[in-house]
């Protein structure tokens, strides 16, 4: 919930609004989107 919040800054009362199907979709897309930013920095590095 930390990691939503944080990242996407939306209150606790949003995060806890959507059903937990809908949490665990945006977790993923947001986790994704960290991956490949992390790999361009990578990538960038070399």
């Amino acid at each position: 919930m930390f990691f939503l919040g944080y990242h996407l800054h939306w209150s606790w009362t949003e995060l806890m609004d959507l059903d937990t199907a809908e949490r665990q979709q945006y977790l993923r897309l947001l986790v994704e989107q960290i991956e490949r930013e992390n790999a361009q920095i990578e990538g960038g590095r070399r």
